[in-house]
Parts: structure tokens; C-alpha cells; sequence
């Protein structure tokens, strides 16, 4: 009887760390040493002067974090050599390598494709250098030398099998106030753009770059807006979109991410609130509201964003799953799952240690539609990435890898056919934690609830609700209050009042859908 195929052996999607995992090895003998990469990733290539290079992949399951090597001769010099973007099955690097006799480290960038392992034969990884992009600078030794593309401002779009594009924005300068340049790599060769934008914009601030779809790349400033691109266009064109706009924590606490397969906007936003139930946070700021809202984009128009969750910190530390896990900072650094929008990845620190490096940190993956979190991963290794290496990308890379990968050109389809396998998830579990404190008795944040709520209580909390605002959704709403003893009650009177009609509204969506 003939063997039956492996179906999905990986991930549909990963979230990849920023800076490379560096390996030296000798050029006569490039063994794999005794790395965590997968020899199944494995993909070489020659830099401008003709080194030896090759490039893996350790692909993990959110919400662990999966991390790119490269394998470089020794005697090279290597300086933060990273990940810049990732799209469908290709992911851009940034190397940096110098020689012994160089003055300074040579900026060169790779596109590696995970290959087509469905293919008779199959086709293995591959890496492709990309022709340099040059620019002057007289303190070198030659004025024309390659240069260094911005990790926040460059963007990869895949479309097709063989298609793709790299574009990179940098800001005004001094002279021209109101122009921004777009240097874009398209068709096999580098172009330059110069357009004029808008007057209250700085395009030096952009904080990531997110494809959408196979056709736009989005420029993201955290604090105020996206602006959108579609790189593959004769003459590319520029849209503005303005973000939801919410009370403002720090750098970390928000982000903007493409999900449902690739075409839908998702930017979720978390902002600490006084355990009081007062808008603004105060000296207990580890109390904190978990905020999304989805933007689709059809035919180039925009649609408006939509909120569509809403989670309260005391919704979190009331899960069994939550017990063990400190809950005394906010989470921070949200990435919105590419493939389920429910699902979204958070960072939790442990404030408790001064240096960064001993800090404890978890990755939890939070479902925000059931509120309830489905899993966490513990950092065992070096902890110093969280501060110094600050950024993760999303890709779906990983699913390429599998034997039966999706039936369109995308790779953002669902399977079909017998090829069709769901990847289970890892089941909720924490590993190697600290038992969680009880608490400060005086916090009403962390005081228990035991006693049943009276249908008064529920009554009088509705009423401080405008009628106007739920209308017949009011008897909805109740028995939301009323499930389960009551801790949705308590939910809600812990959210400022301003906050109250669009929890309430969201809980009511969730329970029909």
C-alpha cells in the first residue's frame, strides 16, 4: 500500500524577531552545526564581493517567536544585520557584513523565497541579491557606495510567482519641506519618486510598513495616520487614512496590522485607565482597556474604520489561563494574527527587575472576540531583543513550506480538497512562572467578586446609559449583565462611564455572531 503524504507540518503564519541569529562557519566546511534552524529552510547565495552566505528559518507557532540565521565566513565582520519586511512566501534581509582591509560595513539586501515544495520537482529556497541602491558619501573612500535602507520605512509587496517589489520612503529634508522621496526597486531595476505631502506630516516618524493584499503598501505613523501606496502602478499614487484616534499610552502600545488572509486592516490600541473607572490613567496604571477597530479597502476605496473589540484588564486576570502571570504592567506590543482577526499576540513583562535582560516575558495569544487566551510562550534565551531588538514581523512564510500549500497564487486561500489540514494549536499552558501576589486589598482592581448581582444593581447601571444609546438593545444587554453570576456586571462598572455604550454594543455583536 502506497505511503500517504505529510499534509501541514508548519504554521500558516509566524512572527519573525527583526536582528539575525549570526553563525560563523569555515568556507571548506559549512557544516549546520548544532543550531535550532530548519536544514528544510536552507537557502545560499554570494554578496557583492562574492562571500558565501546562506540563510535558515527556526518557525515557531505564535505565539512563540521564530528567528532568521545567517551563515557567514569567518573572518567577516558583522554589524545588525536584520529582517526589513515580509510578504507572502518571500521575506527581504538587510546584511551587513565587513571585511578585515573594509573602513566600513557594506549594506547588502537579499530577498529569500521559501520555494514551491508542491512542485514535480519541488523547488527549493532561494536567495536572491538584490542590485544595490547607491548613494555619495564623501567620508568613505569612494563617494559612491550602497546604501542602508530604513527598517521603518521599507515595505515588500509579493504579487504573482515571479513579481515583486521593495520601496523604501525617507522623509523631507531641510530644503524641501513638503517633498518625500519614495525610492522604489520594481521590474528588475531601482527608480526614484519625488511627491509632494501633506503640510502637518513628517514622513521621518513612520513606525512600520504593512502590505495589503497584493496591490498597496501602508506607511504607518502610530500617532496619527496611514498612508497608503499601490507601488505597482505606472505612477504610484497616494492615499491618506486617518487612525481611530484614542487616548495615547507610550510607543509600544498600539499597532496596525493586515489580517483575514492579507485584505483587511486591523489596528488595535491599548490605553491605561484609573481603577476608579476614570478616563485617564493615574499612579495605577496597570490597570488598562484592550481597543481594535478593522478597515477593509475595496477598489481603492476606503471604508471607515469599525470598532470591533473591546477588553477590560479585569477580563484578562479573571481567566484560569492568566493565573501565574503578572499583573502589574500592561501588555504591550499587539500583532494581529494574518489569518484570524480575533486572534491577536501581546507582550508581558515583569517589571519587578531593573535590568532588561533578567526581566521574566511572555508571549500570550489572546482570542478577542471569546475574550479568553489561548496560549503563552515563555523567552528562555536572551531577553535583550525586547528592548534592543524591538520590532516582530508578521509573515506567512512558514506555510509555503508545507507539502500541499494553497491552491491559489497567493497563499492566502484556505486548503481544499484532501490536501485540507487544519494545524491544531498548542493547548493554553504556562511554563516556569512565579505564583501570582494577591494583591493590594485597597485596589478595587484586584478585589473579588463572590455575591450574586441583583437585577436592580443591573437596572440602575443601564439607566446611566442615555436611552437613545442601546434602545432595544437593552434586554440584550441585561442578560449579557446578568450571565454568569454577574462578572460582566462587574466588568463593565469598572470601564470609565464614556466607554460603557460601545462595550456594551461590542458584547452584544459578539453574542449574535
Amino acid at each position: 500500500m502506497e505511503a500517504q503524504p505529510q499534509y501541514a507540518a508548519y504554521p500558516r503564519w509566524v512572527m519573525l524577531e527583526q536582528y539575525l541569529e549570526i553563525i560563523k562557519v569555515k568556507v571548506e566546511n559549512p557544516s549546520r552545526s548544532t543550531t535550532e534552524d530548519d536544514a528544510k529552510t536552507l537557502a545560499a547565495a554570494r554578496t557583492i564581493n562574492s562571500h558565501p552566505i546562506q540563510v535558515s528559518l527556526r518557525l515557531a507557532e505564535p505565539p512563540a517567536l521564530s528567528r532568521v540565521f545567517l551563515r557567514i565566513p569567518h573572518g567577516l565582520s558583522e554589524d545588525k544585520s536584520k529582517v526589513l519586511a515580509a510578504h507572502g512566501d518571500s521575506v527581504l534581509i538587510q546584511v551587513c557584513i565587513r571585511e578585515k582591509d573594509q573602513r566600513y560595513h557594506t549594506f547588502e539586501h537579499f530577498v529569500y523565497n521559501a520555494g514551491d515544495h508542491a512542485a514535480d520537482p519541488p523547488r527549493p529556497p532561494s536567495l536572491w541579491l538584490l542590485p544595490p541602491y547607491y548613494e555619495y558619501k564623501y567620508s568613505s573612500g569612494s563617494n559612491l557606495v550602497p546604501r542602508e535602507l530604513c527598517d521603518a520605512g521599507t515595505g515588500l509587496l509579493r504579487r504573482g510567482d515571479d513579481d515583486f517589489a521593495v520601496a523604501e520612503i525617507t522623509g523631507p529634508s531641510k530644503d524641501t519641506l513638503r517633498v518625500a522621496k519614495l525610492n522604489l526597486f520594481r521590474s528588475g531595476k531601482w527608480s526614484c519618486y519625488r511627491f509632494e505631502i501633506r503640510e502637518s506630516w513628517d514622513l521621518q516618524l513612520w513606525d512600520t510598513v504593512v502590505p495589503l493584499d497584493d496591490r498597496l503598501l501602508c506607511w504607518v505613523d502610530l500617532d496619527r495616520a496611514i498612508m497608503l501606496l499601490d507601488v505597482f502602478r505606472e505612477t504610484p499614487r497616494v492615499q491618506y487614512v486617518q487612525l481611530p484616534m484614542g487616548p495615547i499610552k507610550g510607543g509600544l502600545n498600539r499597532n496596525v496590522c493586515t489580517t483575514a488572509g492579507g485584505g483587511t486592516l486591523k489596528f488595535v490600541n491599548i490605553f491605561g485607565r484609573c481603577c476608579c473607572g476614570a478616563a485617564a490613567s493615574c499612579d495605577c496604571n496597570h490597570a488598562y482597556i484592550i481597543d481594535t477597530w478593522t478597515m477593509r479597502i475595496s477598489n481603492e476605496d476606503v471604508v471607515d474604520w469599525v470598532q470591533d473589540g473591546m477588553v477590560d484588564a479585569t477580563e484578562l486576570w479573571a481567566l484560569d489561563a492568566y493565573k501565574g502571570l503578572p499583573c502589574n504592567d500592561p501588555l504591550d506590543r499587539p500583532i494581529v494574527s494574518i489569518d484570524e482577526p480575533e486572534f491577536i499576540c501581546f507582550r508581558l513583562r515583569d517589571p519587578k527587575y531593573d535590568n532588561p535582560r533578567n526581566r521574566a516575558l511572555w508571549q500570550i495569544l489572546v482570542n478577542m472576540r471569546s475574550k479568553t487566551m489561548h496560549s503563552v510562550s515563555r523567552h528562555e534565551e536572551d531577553l535583550g531583543y525586547c528592548y534592543a531588538r524591538d520590532k516582530l514581523i508578521p509573515s506567512k512564510v512558514s506555510h509555503f513550506f508545507n507539502i500541499y500549500p494553497d491552491s491559489g497564487k497567493s497563499g492566502d486561500a484556505t486548503l481544499t480538497g484532501q490536501s485540507q489540514v487544519d494545524i491544531k494549536r498548542s493547548p493554553s499552558v504556562v511554563v516556569d512562572v512565579q505564583p501570582k501576589g494577591d494583591g493590594d486589598a485597597s485596589d478595587p482592581t484586584l478585589q473579588p467578586f463572590s455575591s450574586a448581582l441583583q437585577a436592580s444593581e443591573i437596572f440602575e447601571a443601564l439607566q446611566e446609559i442615555p436611552s437613545y444609546g442601546l434602545g432595544p438593545d437593552e434586554v440584550k444587554a441585561y442578560r449579557i449583565l446578568s450571565h454568569n453570576n454577574g462578572c460582566r456586571m462587574i466588568s463593565l462598572l469598572r470601564l470609565p462611564k464614556s466607554l460603557r455604550k460601545n462595550w456594551l454594543l461590542i458584547e452584544i455583536k459578539a453574542n449574535e455572531d
